[in-house]
Protein backbone atom coordinates (compact mmCIF):
# COMPACT_ATOMS: atom_id res chain seq x y z
CA UNK A 1 0.00 0.00 0.00
CA UNK A 2 2.54 2.39 -1.17
CA UNK A 3 1.66 6.12 -1.52
CA UNK A 4 3.59 9.38 -1.69
CA UNK A 5 5.03 8.25 -4.63
CA UNK A 6 4.51 11.30 -6.32
CA UNK A 7 6.08 14.46 -4.58
CA UNK A 8 7.40 13.60 -1.09
CA UNK A 9 6.76 17.08 0.69
CA UNK A 10 9.15 18.60 2.57
CA UNK A 11 7.18 20.77 4.67
CA UNK A 12 3.58 20.13 6.06
CA UNK A 13 2.09 23.77 6.97
CA UNK A 14 0.16 24.43 3.20
CA UNK A 15 0.46 28.46 4.59
CA UNK A 16 4.06 28.12 2.79
CA UNK A 17 2.56 28.09 -0.86
CA UNK A 18 0.64 31.90 0.50
CA UNK A 19 3.75 33.04 1.63
CA UNK A 20 6.15 31.77 -1.69
CA UNK A 21 3.17 33.20 -3.96
CA UNK A 22 2.33 36.60 -2.14
CA UNK A 23 6.79 36.77 -1.86
CA UNK A 24 6.72 36.53 -5.91
CA UNK A 25 3.50 38.98 -6.27
CA UNK A 26 5.52 41.52 -4.50
CA UNK A 27 8.73 40.56 -6.78
CA UNK A 28 9.95 38.24 -9.40
CA UNK A 29 13.56 38.36 -8.70
CA UNK A 30 14.63 34.94 -6.95
CA UNK A 31 16.81 36.74 -4.50
CA UNK A 32 14.01 39.49 -3.44
CA UNK A 33 11.48 36.58 -3.11
CA UNK A 34 13.40 34.62 -0.73
CA UNK A 35 14.01 37.81 1.28
CA UNK A 36 10.47 38.36 1.18
CA UNK A 37 9.62 34.68 2.21
CA UNK A 38 11.55 34.95 5.27
CA UNK A 39 9.52 37.46 6.30
CA UNK A 40 6.04 36.37 6.03
CA UNK A 41 7.13 32.82 7.43
CA UNK A 42 7.91 34.35 10.41
CA UNK A 43 4.77 36.75 10.62
CA UNK A 44 2.84 33.84 9.95
CA UNK A 45 4.93 31.72 12.74
CA UNK A 46 5.85 28.79 10.02
CA UNK A 47 7.69 26.22 11.76
CA UNK A 48 10.08 23.57 9.92
CA UNK A 49 7.69 21.04 11.60
CA UNK A 50 3.71 20.25 11.78
CA UNK A 51 3.20 23.32 14.25
CA UNK A 52 3.71 26.97 13.82
CA UNK A 53 5.61 29.24 16.48
CA UNK A 54 4.23 31.01 19.03
CA UNK A 55 6.67 33.36 18.82
CA UNK A 56 7.00 36.90 16.41
CA UNK A 57 9.51 38.31 17.77
CA UNK A 58 12.78 38.50 14.65
CA UNK A 59 15.63 37.41 15.35
CA UNK A 60 19.26 37.29 13.84
CA UNK A 61 19.25 34.07 11.83
CA UNK A 62 22.27 31.63 12.18
CA UNK A 63 23.94 30.62 9.07
CA UNK A 64 22.51 27.22 9.67
CA UNK A 65 18.27 28.41 10.67
CA UNK A 66 19.35 30.77 6.84
CA UNK A 67 20.61 27.37 5.24
CA UNK A 68 17.25 25.59 6.29
CA UNK A 69 14.85 28.72 5.16
CA UNK A 70 16.65 28.60 2.08
CA UNK A 71 16.11 24.93 1.93
CA UNK A 72 12.18 24.62 2.44
CA UNK A 73 12.09 27.83 -0.08
CA UNK A 74 13.50 25.60 -2.83
CA UNK A 75 11.24 22.58 -1.44
CA UNK A 76 8.30 25.05 -1.77
CA UNK A 77 8.71 26.19 -5.58
CA UNK A 78 9.33 22.92 -6.98
CA UNK A 79 6.00 22.14 -5.33
CA UNK A 80 4.33 24.93 -6.63
CA UNK A 81 6.06 24.55 -9.63
CA UNK A 82 4.32 20.91 -9.78
CA UNK A 83 1.02 22.53 -9.08
CA UNK A 84 1.40 24.81 -12.07
CA UNK A 85 1.05 28.00 -9.44
CA UNK A 86 4.05 29.58 -11.10
CA UNK A 87 6.62 29.34 -13.56
CA UNK A 88 10.20 29.49 -13.02
CA UNK A 89 13.14 31.24 -14.97
CA UNK A 90 16.59 31.29 -14.42
CA UNK A 91 16.75 34.50 -11.89
CA UNK A 92 12.65 35.29 -11.70
CA UNK A 93 9.99 33.43 -10.68
CA UNK A 94 6.52 34.30 -12.30
CA UNK A 95 2.90 33.70 -11.11
CA UNK A 96 0.04 31.48 -12.76
CA UNK A 97 -3.54 32.64 -13.48
CA UNK A 98 -4.25 29.51 -10.56
CA UNK A 99 -1.27 31.17 -8.14
CA UNK A 100 -3.05 34.21 -8.44
CA UNK A 101 -6.43 32.55 -7.21
CA UNK A 102 -4.35 31.08 -4.37
CA UNK A 103 -3.85 34.83 -3.20
CA UNK A 104 -6.62 36.42 -3.38
CA UNK A 105 -8.57 33.18 -1.61
CA UNK A 106 -5.84 33.49 0.90
CA UNK A 107 -6.45 37.22 1.32
CA UNK A 108 -10.18 37.20 1.18
CA UNK A 109 -9.82 34.82 4.24
CA UNK A 110 -11.99 32.08 2.04
CA UNK A 111 -9.82 29.60 3.87
CA UNK A 112 -12.29 26.79 2.40
CA UNK A 113 -11.63 27.88 -1.22
CA UNK A 114 -7.87 28.43 -0.79
CA UNK A 115 -7.28 24.40 1.07
CA UNK A 116 -9.88 23.28 -1.85
CA UNK A 117 -7.67 24.70 -4.58
CA UNK A 118 -4.96 23.47 -3.09
CA UNK A 119 -6.38 20.07 -2.83
CA UNK A 120 -7.48 19.84 -6.23
CA UNK A 121 -4.32 20.57 -7.69
CA UNK A 122 -2.10 18.03 -5.42
CA UNK A 123 -5.16 15.27 -5.80
CA UNK A 124 -5.11 15.75 -10.02
CA UNK A 125 -1.68 14.87 -10.15
CA UNK A 126 -1.11 11.95 -8.32
CA UNK A 127 -4.54 11.05 -6.56
CA UNK A 128 -2.49 10.87 -3.36
CA UNK A 129 -5.69 11.87 -0.92
CA UNK A 130 -7.49 9.08 -2.50
CA UNK A 131 -4.83 6.45 -2.09
CA UNK A 132 -4.22 7.51 1.37
CA UNK A 133 -7.89 7.19 2.61
CA UNK A 134 -8.71 4.12 1.00
CA UNK A 135 -5.63 2.69 2.40
CA UNK A 136 -7.02 3.50 6.03
CA UNK A 137 -10.09 2.10 4.89
CA UNK A 138 -8.33 -1.12 3.73
CA UNK A 139 -6.70 -1.96 7.13
CA UNK A 140 -8.94 -4.93 8.32
CA UNK A 141 -9.20 -3.51 11.84
CA UNK A 142 -12.63 -3.23 13.58
CA UNK A 143 -13.90 -0.64 13.59
CA UNK A 144 -12.52 0.47 10.10
CA UNK A 145 -10.44 3.56 9.15
CA UNK A 146 -8.63 4.28 12.38
CA UNK A 147 -5.07 4.15 12.51
CA UNK A 148 -3.16 3.99 16.03
CA UNK A 149 0.36 4.95 17.17
CA UNK A 150 0.77 4.34 20.72
CA UNK A 151 3.27 5.71 22.61
CA UNK A 152 4.01 5.36 26.23
CA UNK A 153 7.28 6.80 27.74
CA UNK A 154 8.64 4.87 30.41
CA UNK A 155 7.44 7.20 32.91
CA UNK A 156 3.51 5.89 32.14
CA UNK A 157 4.43 2.92 32.51
CA UNK A 158 5.69 3.61 36.40
CA UNK A 159 9.36 3.65 35.40
CA UNK A 160 10.98 6.68 36.77
CA UNK A 161 14.47 8.01 34.98
CA UNK A 162 16.14 8.26 38.27
CA UNK A 163 15.55 4.28 39.42
CA UNK A 164 16.72 3.26 35.93
CA UNK A 165 20.20 2.81 36.34
CA UNK A 166 20.83 -0.56 34.96
CA UNK A 167 20.48 -2.15 31.62
CA UNK A 168 17.74 -4.77 32.82
CA UNK A 169 15.56 -1.82 33.94
CA UNK A 170 15.35 -0.79 30.38
CA UNK A 171 14.55 -4.50 29.43
CA UNK A 172 12.05 -4.46 31.36
CA UNK A 173 10.34 -1.55 30.22
CA UNK A 174 10.32 -2.77 26.97
CA UNK A 175 8.37 -5.43 27.83
CA UNK A 176 6.20 -3.73 29.61
CA UNK A 177 5.54 -1.70 26.61
CA UNK A 178 4.96 -4.72 24.72
CA UNK A 179 2.09 -5.83 26.38
CA UNK A 180 0.50 -2.01 26.45
CA UNK A 181 1.04 -2.19 22.64
CA UNK A 182 -0.77 -6.03 22.13
CA UNK A 183 -3.39 -4.66 24.79
CA UNK A 184 -4.23 -1.18 22.54
CA UNK A 185 -4.08 -3.11 19.55
CA UNK A 186 -7.01 -5.69 20.72
CA UNK A 187 -8.96 -2.69 22.48
CA UNK A 188 -8.95 -0.29 19.42
CA UNK A 189 -8.60 -2.90 16.69
CA UNK A 190 -9.35 -5.88 17.36
CA UNK A 191 -6.37 -7.11 16.26
CA UNK A 192 -4.32 -10.18 17.92
CA UNK A 193 -0.73 -9.88 17.76
CA UNK A 194 1.91 -10.85 19.87
CA UNK A 195 5.05 -9.04 19.97
CA UNK A 196 7.66 -11.05 21.74
CA UNK A 197 9.66 -11.35 18.48
CA UNK A 198 10.11 -7.93 17.44
CA UNK A 199 11.34 -6.52 20.70
CA UNK A 200 13.53 -9.43 20.54
CA UNK A 201 14.84 -8.11 17.40
CA UNK A 202 14.63 -4.44 19.15
CA UNK A 203 17.03 -5.16 22.04
CA UNK A 204 19.18 -7.38 19.93
CA UNK A 205 19.72 -4.11 17.86
CA UNK A 206 19.77 -2.01 20.90
CA UNK A 207 22.52 -4.11 22.00
CA UNK A 208 24.59 -3.99 18.79
CA UNK A 209 24.22 -0.55 18.34
CA UNK A 210 26.09 -0.11 21.79
CA UNK A 211 23.31 1.16 23.94
CA UNK A 212 22.23 -1.77 26.01
CA UNK A 213 24.78 -4.26 27.13
CA UNK A 214 24.81 -7.61 27.13
CA UNK A 215 25.02 -8.03 30.49
CA UNK A 216 21.66 -6.74 31.76
CA UNK A 217 22.98 -5.94 35.32
CA UNK A 218 25.60 -3.48 33.97
CA UNK A 219 24.76 0.01 33.83
CA UNK A 220 23.45 1.73 31.08
CA UNK A 221 25.11 5.79 30.59
CA UNK A 222 22.74 7.69 31.38
CA UNK A 223 23.29 10.14 28.89
CA UNK A 224 21.96 7.96 26.30
CA UNK A 225 18.37 7.99 28.43
CA UNK A 226 16.49 10.18 25.16
CA UNK A 227 18.63 8.36 22.18
CA UNK A 228 17.29 4.76 23.58
CA UNK A 229 13.63 5.94 23.85
CA UNK A 230 13.82 7.85 20.92
CA UNK A 231 14.97 4.52 18.86
CA UNK A 232 12.38 2.41 20.84
CA UNK A 233 9.40 5.08 19.88
CA UNK A 234 10.46 5.10 16.19
CA UNK A 235 11.02 1.48 16.21
CA UNK A 236 7.31 0.94 17.16
CA UNK A 237 6.22 3.53 15.17
CA UNK A 238 7.76 2.19 12.00
CA UNK A 239 6.67 -0.96 12.97
CA UNK A 240 3.31 0.09 12.91
CA UNK A 241 3.07 1.64 9.89
CA UNK A 242 4.50 -0.61 7.88
CA UNK A 243 3.58 -4.44 9.26
CA UNK A 244 0.40 -3.34 10.81
CA UNK A 245 -0.75 -1.50 8.28
CA UNK A 246 1.29 -2.13 5.23
CA UNK A 247 2.47 1.59 4.13
CA UNK A 248 6.13 1.33 2.68
CA UNK A 249 6.87 4.90 2.38
CA UNK A 250 8.60 6.53 5.28
CA UNK A 251 7.06 7.85 8.41
CA UNK A 252 7.72 11.42 7.74
CA UNK A 253 6.34 11.42 4.29
CA UNK A 254 3.45 9.45 5.65
CA UNK A 255 2.85 12.18 8.71
CA UNK A 256 3.34 15.23 6.42
CA UNK A 257 0.55 13.87 3.97
CA UNK A 258 -1.53 13.13 6.82
CA UNK A 259 -1.38 16.42 8.14
CA UNK A 260 -2.22 17.88 5.17
CA UNK A 261 -5.42 16.17 4.82
CA UNK A 262 -6.00 17.35 7.79
CA UNK A 263 -5.92 20.74 7.26
CA UNK A 264 -8.44 20.23 4.38
CA UNK A 265 -10.63 18.50 6.52
CA UNK A 266 -10.48 15.26 4.79
CA UNK A 267 -8.97 13.50 7.89
CA UNK A 268 -8.26 13.64 11.33
CA UNK A 269 -4.75 13.37 13.42
CA UNK A 270 -4.27 14.14 17.26
CA UNK A 271 -1.57 13.38 19.72
CA UNK A 272 -4.20 14.32 22.04
CA UNK A 273 -6.83 12.36 22.37
CA UNK A 274 -8.32 12.12 26.04
CA UNK A 275 -7.67 8.46 27.30
CA UNK A 276 -4.93 7.52 24.29
CA UNK A 277 -1.53 8.13 24.58
CA UNK A 278 0.11 8.32 21.04
CA UNK A 279 -0.95 9.22 17.73
CA UNK A 280 -4.41 8.15 16.15
CA UNK A 281 -5.52 8.67 11.88
CA UNK A 282 -8.96 8.19 11.29
CA UNK A 283 -11.10 9.87 7.97
CA UNK A 284 -13.74 12.30 7.72
CA UNK A 285 -14.01 11.21 4.26
CA UNK A 286 -14.49 8.16 1.94
CA UNK A 287 -13.99 7.43 -2.04
CA UNK A 288 -16.85 5.58 -3.25
CA UNK A 289 -18.84 5.70 -6.85
CA UNK A 290 -21.98 7.72 -5.17
CA UNK A 291 -23.57 8.13 -1.91
CA UNK A 292 -27.42 8.91 -0.98
CA UNK A 293 -26.59 10.27 2.26
CA UNK A 294 -26.46 14.01 2.38
CA UNK A 295 -24.49 14.34 5.13
CA UNK A 296 -21.83 13.80 2.35
CA UNK A 297 -20.36 16.48 0.17
CA UNK A 298 -18.35 15.82 -3.40
CA UNK A 299 -15.43 17.78 -3.85
CA UNK A 300 -13.17 16.02 -6.65
CA UNK A 301 -14.43 13.24 -9.11
CA UNK A 302 -11.99 11.06 -10.75
CA UNK A 303 -11.56 9.93 -14.00
CA UNK A 304 -12.49 6.15 -13.14
CA UNK A 305 -16.00 7.37 -11.97
CA UNK A 306 -14.98 7.65 -8.11
CA UNK A 307 -15.45 10.45 -6.11
CA UNK A 308 -14.23 11.80 -2.85
CA UNK A 309 -16.92 12.83 -0.16
CA UNK A 310 -16.24 14.35 3.14
CA UNK A 311 -18.28 14.28 5.79
CA UNK A 312 -19.93 17.52 5.99
CA UNK A 313 -23.48 17.34 7.69
CA UNK A 314 -26.00 20.17 7.89
CA UNK A 315 -26.56 21.94 11.15
CA UNK A 316 -30.43 21.10 10.90
CA UNK A 317 -28.95 17.54 10.45
CA UNK A 318 -26.39 17.64 13.31
CA UNK A 319 -27.60 19.71 15.70
CA UNK A 320 -28.67 17.29 18.26
CA UNK A 321 -26.39 15.02 18.03
CA UNK A 322 -23.49 18.05 18.12
CA UNK A 323 -24.83 19.29 21.49
CA UNK A 324 -25.60 15.86 23.30
CA UNK A 325 -21.90 14.87 21.65
CA UNK A 326 -20.53 18.26 23.44
CA UNK A 327 -22.30 17.36 26.68
CA UNK A 328 -21.33 13.55 27.11
CA UNK A 329 -17.66 14.85 26.09
CA UNK A 330 -17.99 17.38 28.62
CA UNK A 331 -19.15 15.39 31.56
CA UNK A 332 -16.24 12.49 30.21
CA UNK A 333 -13.66 15.31 31.27
CA UNK A 334 -14.92 16.57 33.96
CA UNK A 335 -14.33 13.33 35.70
CA UNK A 336 -10.59 13.52 35.97
CA UNK A 337 -10.97 17.51 36.32
CA UNK A 338 -11.25 19.10 39.47
CA UNK A 339 -12.31 22.27 37.54
CA UNK A 340 -16.05 23.31 36.30
CA UNK A 341 -14.27 24.66 33.45
CA UNK A 342 -12.47 22.14 30.86
CA UNK A 343 -10.18 22.34 28.58
CA UNK A 344 -12.11 22.72 25.37
CA UNK A 345 -9.62 21.53 22.89
CA UNK A 346 -9.28 18.52 24.37
CA UNK A 347 -13.44 18.30 23.99
CA UNK A 348 -12.89 19.37 20.60
CA UNK A 349 -10.90 15.67 19.63
CA UNK A 350 -13.19 13.70 21.70
CA UNK A 351 -16.43 15.03 19.59
CA UNK A 352 -14.27 15.15 16.31
CA UNK A 353 -13.64 11.82 17.20
CA UNK A 354 -16.80 10.34 17.69
CA UNK A 355 -18.93 12.34 15.02
CA UNK A 356 -16.06 12.24 12.66
CA UNK A 357 -15.75 16.05 11.47
CA UNK A 358 -13.12 18.45 10.56
CA UNK A 359 -11.75 20.77 13.51
CA UNK A 360 -12.87 23.46 10.98
CA UNK A 361 -16.44 22.18 11.29
CA UNK A 362 -16.25 21.42 14.97
CA UNK A 363 -15.60 24.90 15.27
CA UNK A 364 -18.54 26.43 12.92
CA UNK A 365 -21.28 24.26 14.66
CA UNK A 366 -19.68 25.05 17.90
CA UNK A 367 -20.48 28.95 16.81
CA UNK A 368 -23.65 28.04 16.27
CA UNK A 369 -24.59 26.57 19.19
CA UNK A 370 -22.77 29.47 21.15
CA UNK A 371 -25.32 31.91 19.22
CA UNK A 372 -28.51 29.96 20.52
CA UNK A 373 -27.12 29.78 23.99
CA UNK A 374 -26.66 33.69 24.09
CA UNK A 375 -30.08 33.75 22.77
CA UNK A 376 -31.54 31.09 25.31
CA UNK A 377 -32.78 28.94 22.35
CA UNK A 378 -30.30 25.59 23.75
CA UNK A 379 -31.45 23.16 26.16
CA UNK A 380 -27.99 23.34 27.69
CA UNK A 381 -26.24 26.51 29.01
CA UNK A 382 -22.12 27.09 27.77
CA UNK A 383 -19.60 29.18 28.82
CA UNK A 384 -16.58 29.94 26.73
CA UNK A 385 -13.60 31.80 28.71
CA UNK A 386 -10.13 32.41 27.84
CA UNK A 387 -7.55 30.52 30.11
CA UNK A 388 -3.88 31.40 28.98
CA UNK A 389 -3.27 32.11 24.78
CA UNK A 390 -0.36 29.65 24.04
CA UNK A 391 1.39 33.37 23.56
CA UNK A 392 1.20 33.94 26.96
CA UNK A 393 3.16 30.84 28.20
CA UNK A 394 6.55 29.38 27.75
CA UNK A 395 5.53 27.50 24.80
CA UNK A 396 7.42 27.46 22.04
CA UNK A 397 5.16 25.44 19.24
CA UNK A 398 1.09 25.87 18.91
CA UNK A 399 0.62 22.18 19.34
CA UNK A 400 -2.83 22.82 19.23
CA UNK A 401 -4.60 25.84 18.59
CA UNK A 402 -7.95 27.90 20.52
CA UNK A 403 -11.13 27.90 18.84
CA UNK A 404 -12.71 30.77 17.28
CA UNK A 405 -15.80 31.91 18.60
CA UNK A 406 -17.90 34.71 18.40
CA UNK A 407 -14.72 36.72 17.16
CA UNK A 408 -12.67 35.43 19.91
CA UNK A 409 -10.02 32.72 20.63
CA UNK A 410 -11.36 30.65 23.27
CA UNK A 411 -9.64 27.41 25.23
CA UNK A 412 -11.82 26.69 28.00
CA UNK A 413 -15.73 25.34 28.40
CA UNK A 414 -18.13 24.56 30.82
CA UNK A 415 -21.52 23.11 30.53
CA UNK A 416 -24.90 23.10 32.82
CA UNK A 417 -27.57 21.07 31.61
CA UNK A 418 -30.84 22.60 32.02
CA UNK A 419 -33.38 20.68 30.24
CA UNK A 420 -33.92 18.18 26.85
CA UNK A 421 -30.24 16.47 26.88
CA UNK A 422 -30.45 12.80 27.52
CA UNK A 423 -26.61 11.71 28.69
Amino acid sequence: MSIMRIIKPAFTLLEYFYVLLKSVERSAERRDVFELFKVLKHQYGLGESKYKTVTRDRKELTSAQENRYLYTFDRVIDEAREYGLLKETRESLILTPAGVKIIRDFDNQDFDKFHQQLFSLMEKKGAVFRNLIASIYNVQSHPPGLLIFPIYSPRLLNFERAEIKKTSHLIDYSWALVKKLEADLMKHLNFDRQLKKRNDELLVNLTRAGFLSEDPSMPFDPKKYNAINKRIRDYWINYFLRDIYGYSSSWSAFERWVYRGKQIGILHATEFLPHFHGKIVYPTSVVIEKTLSSDFREIYAYRDGMKLFVHRPSWDRIQNKFVKSLVDGYFDLRRSNQSYFISLTSLRELVCFKLKISERLFESYLERAYRLNLANRLAVRISLEVDKLPEETKAAYLTREPVMVDGRHRNIIAIDVTKGVNR
